[in-house]
């Protein structure tokens, strides 16, 4: 490492963990997996400003925040972008829709929203489709990088519902809807668009009160408050630089716009562990059935992505990443954990996550490390 801007940004991060290090109290090791330094060592190695590592086993909770965020060691309450992981509470939207009647999962999505979408020979696009990515649409819409206002740094800013409607009506799906899965950020947008509209609301409004307040998810939100402002991590690309935090229209929010905490994500895959526990029961177990068959030992729920592990049990997991935020989160309900990773540098957290779920397997299986 011979860049000497690169080499300070390194040096900063270091200071910062070793003051988090001297001051911290002993954590406890689930296990005797040492979550802490683990936490650590992987921040350092990655050269993150700071890292929040969530772990619920047998009901009991353990959170190691490392860094800094504004000043103060991170912890179960410091608020992050989660990007992508977004996507689970949209289908959980649509899931909750199911089991009190008000749609099915086949029904269109041009019946829903009232507008022109174009169709496959094989049929329209259903709501199904747009929350298993099967819908047969591109990542993204490609005339998005081409609007006047386009700015990279925040790419959705300028993305609204006439930009949506637009796409909707001209792109016909490449494949039959629910024959193939090709992850689509535009199909969840479009979902959280069309059950918002259908229920007469926003996004922000719709999955604060079917999801957020039934499980008590007081830390999840759009538009952040001035009572959590203070505790908004601020983002750095992969680089080190400072990025803004990104702007989502109705028409993308659901693919991608809220923020949360460990404490928040904790209580979320507590409910896929124990859906019988949440007041949303039915609608959280049908999420998580088995809809699309990927490459073994991958499959896709409704926005969970699922995956068999070692012995025959599941893991429903995702994660996300906006311009200077990374997330995971993952769900093991007869292992009775789950985890959440969240960090404010782009790059990558499944591999601690892994680290993590593999060790505390081993263990409780009677493996070494």
């Amino acid at each position: 490492m011979t860049d000497p801007i690169r080499r300070r940004r390194l040096v900063a991060v270091l200071v910062v963990l070793a003051a988090a290090a001297a001051s911290a109290q002993p954590t406890p090791a689930p296990h005797g997996v040492p979550l802490d330094s683990l936490a650590r060592a992987f921040a350092e190695t990655h050269e993150l400003p700071s890292l929040v590592l969530g772990l619920v086993v047998d009901g009991e909770r353990t959170v190691v925040g490392v860094g800094g965020v504004n000043g103060a060691a991170p912890d179960a309450h410091t608020l992050y972008e989660i990007g992508s992981v977004t996507k689970v509470f949209t289908a959980l939207l649509l899931a909750d829709a199911v089991t009190r009647g008000e749609t099915t999962l086949e029904t269109p999505l041009a019946d829903v929203l009232g507008l022109p979408v174009a169709a496959h020979a094989d049929g329209p696009v259903r709501l199904v489709d747009l929350a298993t990515h099967t819908s047969g649409w591109p990542r993204l819409d490609d005339a998005m990088f081409g609007l006047p206002d386009y700015d990279e740094g925040d790419p959705y800013a300028g993305y609204g519902p006439d930009e949506l409607a637009a796409f909707l009506a001209s792109t016909v799906p490449a494949t039959a809807p629910g024959a193939a899965h090709a992850y689509s950020n535009v199909a969840a947008g479009a979902l959280g668009y069309a059950l918002a509209h259908r229920a007469g609301t926003t996004y922000q409004a719709l999955v604060a009160d079917r999801v957020l307040a039934p499980l008590g998810m007081s830390e999840t939100v759009v538009t952040v408050p001035d009572s959590l402002a203070g505790r908004f991590a601020t983002g750095y690309d992969a680089t080190g630089a400072a990025t803004p935090y990104w702007t989502f229209q109705d028409a993308t929010v659901g693919m991608g716009g809220l923020r949360s905490t460990a404490a928040d994500m904790l209580t979320f895959v507590e409910a896929a562990i124990r859906p019988e526990a949440t007041p949303l029961a039915d609608a959280v177990a049908l999420t998580l059935e088995p809809r699309v068959a990927g490459t073994p030992p991958f499959g896709q729920g409704l926005g969970w992505h699922l995956l068999t592990l070692n012995g025959g049990n599941s893991m429903a997991m995702h994660d996300g990443g906006t311009g200077g935020f990374v997330s995971f989160v993952a769900a093991l309900p007869q292992d009775d954990i789950g985890i959440v990773v969240l960090t404010n540098r782009a790059g990558d957290a499944t591999a601690l996550a892994f680290d993590v779920l593999g060790r505390l397997r081993n263990a409780r299986a009677g493996l070494g490390g």
